[in-house]
């Protein structure tokens, strides 16, 4: 079995996938639900290795910069202990399982398995004291998942029973893959061939290299992922029990961005094809250089520290702790004997100490604790079971108001003697052009919490627009009407050009109502060689109920069982309604001739025309169409509307159609307003003009 299906046996740690949460704010923008300046945080008091549950509010001091706060609101949060499997209430239902996360007196656990910086003997000792550390902390009320490098944190299961964790755990020993022999993924695969590692060669080390600093970029990319959901299920505390064997973090290189004698790779009589069988075919037919070499001068230009201290940045701003677990347990060399990098103890001890660095800094500035260079990961995580037990919920409006951008420091004092108090080290403020200024204005004058003056729908188009670095390798457009659900899956054409995908795949989408109103229905999709993109609606026949729809979507190569998924969400509108909110977009521009094609990519250029179609419910009322800038402000461009019907449900579909040509780069939304009487509603599209 593929070590790589310890990502699909992740998702069988629980009945119900957490689905989706509600989009978090762009990047770079803090959480201030409850205020303008609202500021929570979680505080776990312990004297001698126990819990402090008899505190008061008085033996609080909390200081922001060294400025005292008053605080405002405290409660103390007693999570109930263990208890066996059969007695913990498992959600049956999305919506279940996401009121249970939001839960305050739960906690939120995650094991992150860092497939690609572990050793296959690390991962085998692993087993044994992670699966204590799940008996001893998880809770009754409390919930778990299990996130790899190798999935999508959209896809994250939370549940209440661990056993299915500690099943995988004990049957998927092996997954550690740092030390394997053969890469098994196809992209490191090809890097192989595209670059010989012939000390006699100028092209010596680049391969090593790049998939070095591909697999560190791709883990950061996952911990960003994970941070960026989590922020959005609660803003209690979470905690991350990351396993690894840390990260080198590399700045840009220009060395490995040189020029190379003619830029010709070696050619071996056997190779290793594209798909990992050996071949005797010249690997310059089998690989694509012109790829290799793109891929070769993004990573040497990346700077993987500054990155990483920004995820610091984000992981406190979230509430996240990170527990980082090293599972080598005490080791004198980074590199395998049997490596050329440990040739060099010097260098191999420099690595090694950085290494470890990273997860102590992890760990450190999100106020866990870093497990490495000792035998003893059990004793270690003994600390963790101090670390989450009862806590204390304070909250408190900072004093200072200014959106400066800067990180203010949290300090949190007890007045008991020999009392240990962990809380969050302190938060970003946002600036001026991260947080809108009328909104903010309005809550310090005393406007209800969440008061923006930017419309709901035009607020949540934009949120889709959320900055994601690296490519996103399968997007989802959906809409729906009472009757029909619309979806549209587009690979990204990164995605697309990988050897793997050069002869087509195959699709499963499912649809499943979050309260069960109607049966769960799939549909599976076979796309041909060089197929990008599908629609697809329910089968025929299938009853579709109003309410909330989570939809998973699985897409395939055609010889690779490991797939691509994400998950998204729709809301089917009450028959009453006027207009769908949500509409699917499509393209036409110089790639795609006189045709227009349906898309799920939000990215355009100028020199395409964006389309627009929103299922229409209402046989009566008025139909109008605006472009809209970041700013909410109408933009003088004209937005073409015109009506068709759509045979699959027979539904009235508006169309809006718009030239890009006009617009400067920068994010824009189109909106259609439907009005009958005194009632009106809207549909919003957010998209990015790119050069």
């Amino acid at each position: 079995m593929s070590l790589r299906l310890i990502a699909a046996a992740a998702l069988l740690a629980g009945p119900v996938l957490s689905a989706q949460q509600p989009a978090p704010p762009p990047q770079g923008t803090p959480r201030f639900r409850a205020g303008a300046n609202l500021v929570r945080l979680d505080a776990y008091v312990a004297a001698d290795g126990a819990a402090l549950t008899d505190l008061t509010v008085q033996d609080f001091d909390v200081l922001e910069d060294n400025v005292p706060q008053r605080v405002e609101s405290f409660e103390l949060i007693k999570p109930r202990g263990p208890a066996s499997q059969s007695a913990r209430v498992e959600p049956n239902t999305v919506a279940e399982s996401r009121a249970m996360a939001t839960d305050r007196d739960s906690r939120l656990f995650i094991l992150f398995m860092d497939i690609a910086h572990v050793h296959l003997a690390g991962s085998f000792r692993a087993q044994a004291p992670i699966s204590n550390l799940l008996n001893k902390v998880i809770g009754q009320d409390d919930m778990v998942g299990v996130m790899t490098t190798e999935m999508s944190a959209r896809n994250l299961t939370l549940a209440r029973r661990t056993s299915t964790i500690d099943s995988i755990l004990k049957d998927y020993w092996y997954w550690g893959e740092r030390d394997a022999v053969q890469p098994r993924d196809p992209r490191e695969q090809e890097i192989l061939s595209c670059y010989s590692d012939n000390p006699a060669r100028s092209t010596a080390g680049i391969a090593e290299e790049m998939i070095e600093r591909r697999r560190e970029r791709k883990t950061l990319d996952s911990i960003d992922d994970l941070i960026t959901h989590l922020e959005g299920v609660r803003e209690e505390r979470k905690f991350v029990v990351m396993l690894s064997e840390g990260w080198v973090l590399p700045g840009r290189n220009d060395q490995l961005s040189r020029a190379l004698d003619g830029n010709v790779p070696s050619v071996s009589p056997i190779a290793v094809g594209p798909t990992g069988k050996l071949t005797t075919e010249d690997p310059r037919k089998l690989t694509n250089l012109d790829s290799c070499e793109r891929e070769r001068l993004r990573l040497a230009s990346e700077d993987l520290q500054t990155d990483f201290r920004l995820l610091l940045q984000r992981a406190n701003r979230a509430n996240i702790s990170f527990y980082t677990v090293d599972p080598r347990g005490l080791t004198a060399f980074d590199a395998d004997l049997s490596s050329r990098r440990a040739l060099n103890i010097g260098r191999d001890q420099a690595r090694l100490s950085t290494r470890q660095d990273s997860l102590r800094e992890l760990a450190e500035n999100t106020d866990g604790v870093a497990i490495v260079n000792t035998n003893n990961v059990s004793g270690g995580l003994e600390r963790m079971v101090q670390d989450t037990g009862a806590y204390y919920l304070l909250g408190y409006y900072s004093t200072n108001t200014r959106l400066d951008g800067k990180f203010r420091k949290i300090s949190v004092r007890v007045k008991r003697p020999d009392a240990k108090v962990r809380a969050r080290p302190g938060y970003l403020a946002p600036t001026e052009a991260e947080a809108a200024s009328s909104r903010v204005d309005a809550l310090m004058k005393g406007a209800a919490a969440g008061h923006s003056s930017y419309p709901p729908g035009f607020a949540r188009a934009l949120e889709t627009l959320t900055p994601v670095r690296g490519v996103v390798p399968v997007r989802v457009q959906v809409t729906a009407s009472p009757s029909q659900i619309w979806l549209t899956t587009e690979l990204d054409a990164a995605t697309a050009k990988q050897p793997e995908w050069l002869e087509g795949g195959r699709a499963r989408v499912s649809f499943e109502h979050e309260s069960g109103a109607a049966a769960r229905a799939e549909v599976d999709v076979t796309l041909a060689p060089g197929q990008r993109a599908f629609s697809v609606t329910p089968p025929a026949g299938t009853a579709v109920a109003s309410g909330r729809y989570v939809i998973r979507v699985q897409v395939t190569p055609k010889h690779l069982a490991v797939p691509l998924q994400t998950t998204v969400e729709v809301s089917v509108p009450e028959r009453s309604a006027l207009i769908s909110a949500t509409g699917l977009a499509a393209r036409r521009g110089p790639s795609t001739g006189l045709q227009y094609v349906s898309t799920a990519d939000a990215r355009f250029r100028r020199t395409e025309r964006l389309r627009l179609e929103v299922p229409r419910l209402s046989e009566s009322g008025t139909v109008s169409a605006r472009l809209l800038g970041r700013d909410a402000q109408p933009i003088a461009v004209g937005v073409t509307l015109s009506e068709r019907v759509d045979a699959t449900a027979s539904v009235r579909m508006i169309v809006a159609d718009l030239t890009l040509a006009p617009l400067a780069q920068g994010d824009y939304v189109v909106e259609i307003a439907m009005q009958a009487g005194d009632k009106k509603e809207t549909a919003s599209y957010a998209f990015r003009l790119v050069p």
